[in-house]
């Protein structure tokens, strides 16, 4: 890519993220006026994050999904909200009662978040050394978001196997993401470094989780002995898995009902200062006293339900939390479902969590807001799934006696499905399966992390002091019941588990939650007692990060400075504005550490590109057939080629198949297989289907590997199908794989020629 394609592309970054930004900021002052600072930032990238996604399905939807209608239709939508937002009249911000972080809280928080981005830089730096090589990467996250590139449309599904897990079914605003950097760089560059931008966010939800109650510090800690742990480093940090995207929109739906609340008592202890007042309108509200404990009196409730009491400009404020901060934690749970299937359970819980909270008058309206928001941020990928499969949720296949429509899947799986809960009772698994991954992923305290979060999750549903805290702690039980019931929480052979390791991130919700309401819980806002809590999440994080061995990366020094930034430059221009320094020269500094990002970055995309996914330096694999030499020929062969279309086939083609697609991302790349009715997507099990598919899909090349579910080192049946045709050339034969070159129509009536092998 030359310097000026490059320039071009962050051109139009800066673009959308300035228009959208700027709609953004106007919709947030409409929606909640009380939220300023880090939380009115948090509010504003979700807002801004909802515009982009829903910018990007429209046009999508209709093809568009390019580089001009996406700025185009950004700057239309940003500029939109603004005037939308200044012609209804911008509200004035309700006085409220602020508990002010000390000084040693902010620098507790700092301290924990530029650990954590310090230690999620390294691997981010190793993917753009050598590329993304986490299977699910390669399988269908990346596969996906090329795709988007190539057709600019998002609709139409996209088969990546013929697994029964049918991932094509799955929600992908993640994978939309991804494909929006792709669409303006005209590379992938920017999908190593996405997810440190999900786990940034997720620290600043963490503070805001806190912020009400001037323990912002406390709950960044919480969430970083999550965060860090060698659980989310290692299947998350440079590669393209959602769970951190996921648990990002989890923790601002979290932190925007507590603040909510918080900001809802407030304005009622404001209002009834001025009803005290004999209707003036009082321009102060008492002074928070010097316990985070001023915001309200715990024998009233801290964020218990509110009053209805009469406010100017808002005629009813809704029960608990405000129409606008409910209306806010829809959209971020929207979202959160519309990246990560497995959060439905826990969003499922939250809404009837509002029912309850909206009370007997309002639950009707409440329930509204909230849907609403959910479904603005969500519905276009369900919406699609009830459009092909004729059911939204084409996973569920039965509910009761009640047979759903969905996908004719065989029963094939990347391993075989099995639920956690299944071996209950079975104390051999656990002790030499399952304890062991827990050791390593948690850190070898990982049993005082699983009690510290049932003490949490327990003790704040009895102890919690409000309605709202109930609902939260009873939504983790609902998260944790869920995770233990999922499949493949622990699939593999029977009694082996061996897709615990691989999928124990599911659990990452349960935990992250718990660590957040555990400071929440009134008796730990008393006096010192935070510190109880802050000594105890530095041991789990010391144990669970620094002592570990998911440091040994390199790049220390990069790492350091994407920290700061990543976390330093936000701070420091944080400080010097409430410090009253000279705007003018905030500005400045802000713009030139943003020019020195940019000149860095296209000094660091020279090498990715060059480097990118060439085996002589890729990372070790744990197994199967792409950690073979024998594949390696074959990834090669990807790489360098381009403008092709190119058939996959067997399992390390499906799970390796974005290598295919190229270095500049041109080839379209398709497994083969057979379509049927409501998303159905099987194996080809005859010769004659194999080369009416090749012949239907106008490839040019076809790889083939070993078949799902076979052992690695036979060779499939479809080599013989293909090769023994006069229209194909081999490429490359590598053991049980190989590379054809399609050089015309193939003859089906010719299978019959090669007897028994015809069928598999």
């Amino acid at each position: 890519m030359s310097t000026s394609q490059y320039l071009l592309g962050a051109a139009e970054l800066a673009v959308i993220a300035a228009a959208l930004g700027l709609g953004a900021y106007h919709l947030r002052a409409l929606l909640v006026p009380a939220w300023t600072g880090a939380l009115g930032r948090l509010a504003e990238v979700v807002i801004g994050l909802s515009m982009l996604i829903l910018i990007a399905e429209l046009i999508g939807a209709l093809g568009l999904f390019k580089q001009l209608p996406l700025v185009l239709c950004s700057v239309a939508a940003g500029l939109g909200a603004t005037y939308y937002a200044r012609r209804r009249g911008l509200p004035e911000a309700p006085p409220t009662r602020e508990v002010r972080s000390s000084p040693l809280m902010v620098a507790i928080g700092i301290a924990a978040a530029v650990l954590v981005v310090v230690h999620w830089a390294h691997p981010t730096g190793q993917a753009l050394d050598q590329g993304m090589y986490y299977q699910d990467t390669t399988w269908y996250h990346m596969s996906f978001s090329a795709r988007f590139d190539q057709t600019g449309h998002i609709g139409p599904l996209h088969f990546t196997d013929p697994l029964k897990l049918a991932a094509w079914f799955y929600p992908q605003t993640s994978e939309l993401l991804h494909g929006i950097g792709i669409v303006t760089l005209d590379t992938d560059y920017l999908s190593p470094l996405i997810n440190l931008m999900w786990c940034a966010l997720c620290l600043l939800a963490a503070w805001c989780v806190g912020r009400p109650y001037g323990i912002g510090g406390v709950t960044v800690l919480g969430a970083a002995v999550v965060l860090d742990s060698n659980m989310m480093v290692g299947s998350q940090a440079g590669q393209a898995p959602n769970d951190v995207a996921g648990l990002f929109f989890l923790m601002a739906a979290l932190a925007f009902l507590v603040d909510g609340a918080a900001s809802a008592h407030a304005i009622r202890d404001a209002a009834l200062v001025r009803r005290a007042s004999g209707g003036a309108t009082a321009t102060k509200v008492p002074p928070p006293a010097a316990s985070a404990d001023a915001v309200a009196s715990e024998e009233t409730g801290e964020m218990g339900v509110v009053e209805d009491v009469p406010v100017e400009g808002d005629p009813r404020v809704l029960a608990t939390v405000g129409a606008g901060p409910l209306f806010m934690a829809g959209l971020a749970a929207g979202l959160g479902i519309g990246t990560k299937i497995t959060l439905l359970g826990t969003i499922a819980a939250f809404t009837v969590g509002v029912v309850i909270l909206g009370g007997r008058q309002h639950w009707l309206r409440a329930l509204g807001i909230w849907l609403g928001g959910v479904v603005i941020t969500c519905g276009f990928w369900y919406g699609r799934n009830f459009v092909y499969a004729l059911n939204p949720f084409p996973q569920i296949r039965k509910i009761g006696p009640i047979h759903l429509p969905g996908p004719d899947q065989v029963n094939l799986y990347p391993r075989p499905p099995h639920k956690l809960a299944e071996y209950y009772n079975d104390p051999l698994v656990w002790q030499h399966k399952l304890f062991p991954v827990l050791h390593d992923r948690l850190g070898p305290l990982w049993p005082v992390i699983l009690a510290v979060v049932v003490v949490a999750l327990v003790w704040a549903f009895v102890k919690g002091g409000s309605a709202l805290m109930r609902i939260l702690a009873a939504t983790g039980m609902v998260a944790g019941i869920a995770y233990i019931f999922t499949p493949l929480t622990a699939s593999g052979d029977p009694y082996d588990g061996s897709g615990f390791d691989a999928n124990l991130r599911y659990v990452s919700p349960v935990l992250t939650v718990g660590f957040l309401l555990l400071p929440l819980i009134p008796w730990f806002r008393h006096g010192r007692r935070p510190w109880i809590l802050i000594g105890l999440f530095l041991v789990l994080l010391i144990q669970g990060t620094v002592i570990q061995s998911n440091w040994e990366f390199n790049h220390h020094l990069a790492s350091i400075g994407l920290a700061f930034l990543i976390v330093g430059v936000p701070a420091l221009l944080v400080a010097g504005f409430r410090a009253r320094l000279n705007p003018v020269l905030l500005v400045s500094f802000g713009l030139v550490m943003a020019i020195a990002a940019v000149a860095l970055g296209r000094v660091r995309e020279d090498y990715y590109l060059d480097h990118r996914y060439v085996t002589a330096a890729r990372p070790p694999l744990g197994g199967g057939f792409r950690a073979s030499p024998e594949w390696q020929p074959l990834q090669d062969w990807g790489r360098e080629t381009s403008h092709q279309r190119i058939g996959v086939f067997g399992r390390a083609s499906a799970f390796g198949q974005y290598f295919f697609y190229g270095n500049d991302l041109t080839n379209h790349v398709q497994y083969l297989g057979e379509e049927g009715d409501h998303g159905t997507f099987r194996p080809i099990y005859t010769c004659a289907l194999w080369r009416q598919a090749i012949n239907e899909g106008d490839y040019d090349y076809v790889v083939t590997t070993p078949a799902i579910g076979v052992i690695e080192s036979i060779a499939p049946p479809q080599n013989l199908w293909t090769s023994h045709d006069p229209n194909v050339s081999t490429v490359i034969q590598s053991g049980p794989a190989a590379v054809y070159r399609i050089k015309g129509r193939l003859d089906p009536s010719t299978c019959a020629e090669l007897g028994d092998d015809a069928t598999a």
